[in-house]
């Protein structure tokens, strides 16, 4: 800007000279003539917008406001412009921007590990720091124990006889049950060897018998039709139904078809179709349930799937490994679930009708 009124009083000056030059008379300071003297000088006067007569100096001045103007208008734009970077520019600032952060999580682990030495520094300062409580109105201050081998069998004593005793840790050692053979068992022993009865036929058929807390037939009959009908209506229901009566005799038969989960998951499902037939024969203060005539029908429609009785999948020969004493990896989840199944079911009933 300083520039500009230089360069404007320059152009004054030279448009004063050529009137000067036109017209004889020179405006110095106190002199007139053609011949003025050497002690004459010049008033030089500060730049300003004046009126003149002549056109062609206001419309020189008009122009001069006009670009004044322009520049103003237009400056707003070229200080936005210099902030728009470069690829090359944004590239050397996320540099930039990464080596102080680098910097800064270098600081920050710095600071913790001098804050954790500070604190093991201190440590054994308020270890030495005697504990105090107050009982019946007396403050009794214990001392704590020094760490070493002499001190962690006895208790810390008072200075007024009492003494804090010294609790020690128990470790639980996980049990492992032995047969009689001296083989470690890998899985309960519930589901292992012998966990699976047959009748005379060599078919599987699981039997609960209880009594019924001195219930007569009749109340044991309604107790357990209520429960047989609850099991057609379970969330794993297919096609169960109470399927005979026989209120005479007090027999109740389901033919039960339902799934047997093995496993769920957000992802998968692992599941069977798992078909039986439940008995129930009653008599007063006594209950006869039987659990026979399993089938079950593994994915059906896969290469993998399968459609087989119990004999051929639960039995000891197809569902535990040669040592007897774990599940096999294919069949003993079948062994497993039927015999969770079967145990929630007489465990329901027998709870049911000793109430």
């Amino acid at each position: 800007m300083q520039f500009m009124l230089n360069y404007l009083r320059m152009e004054d000056w030279q448009s004063d000279r050529m009137r000067w030059t036109r017209n004889p008379v020179y405006p110095l300071q106190g002199i007139g003539g053609l011949n003025p003297s050497s002690s004459a000088h010049i008033i030089y006067k500060p730049f300003c917008f004046r009126h003149s007569p002549s056109g062609k100096d206001s419309k020189n001045k008009m122009i001069m406001k006009k670009v004044f103007f322009t520049i103003f208008m237009f400056l707003p734009l070229m200080m936005s412009a210099q902030t728009v970077l470069t690829p090359e520019q944004k590239l050397e600032q996320a540099q930039k921007q990464l080596e102080e952060a680098k910097k800064a999580v270098e600081e920050a682990k710095a600071a913790a590990e001098k804050a954790k030495s500070t604190d093991k520094e201190l440590e054994p300062s308020i270890a030495n720091e005697p504990a105090s409580t107050t009982i019946n109105g007396k403050t009794i201050v214990v001392k704590n124990q020094q760490k070493n081998t002499e001190s962690t069998n006895t208790p810390s004593e008072t200075n007024q006889g009492w003494i804090v005793p010294k609790v020690e840790k128990r470790t639980e050692v996980a049990k492992k049950t032995v047969t009689k053979n001296g083989v470690t068992l890998k899985d309960d022993p519930k589901y292992l060897e012998g966990a699976i009865p047959t009748d005379e036929n060599g078919k599987i058929e699981f039997t609960m018998q209880t009594d019924a807390n001195g219930k007569s037939a009749k109340q044991i009959y309604d107790l357990v039709y209520n429960y047989f009908s609850s099991l057609t209506q379970d969330k794993n229901n297919i096609a169960s139904r109470v399927a005979l009566v026989n209120p005479k005799e007090n027999i109740i038969a389901n033919t039960m078809d339902e799934w047997l989960v093995f496993s769920q998951s957000f992802l998968s499902l692992d599941r069977t179709e798992f078909r039986y037939q439940l008995v129930a024969q009653i008599a007063d203060n006594s209950l006869t349930v039987t659990l026979s005539k399993i089938i079950y029908n593994y994915e059906e429609g896969r290469s993998t799937g399968f459609k087989e009785p119990a004999e051929n999948v639960i039995s000891d020969r197809y569902a535990l490994n040669k040592k007897k004493n774990g599940l096999a990896r294919i069949f003993g989840k079948f062994r497993k679930g039927t015999i969770d199944r079967k145990d929630q079911i007489f465990s329901d009933i027998k709870a049911l009708v000793k109430i």
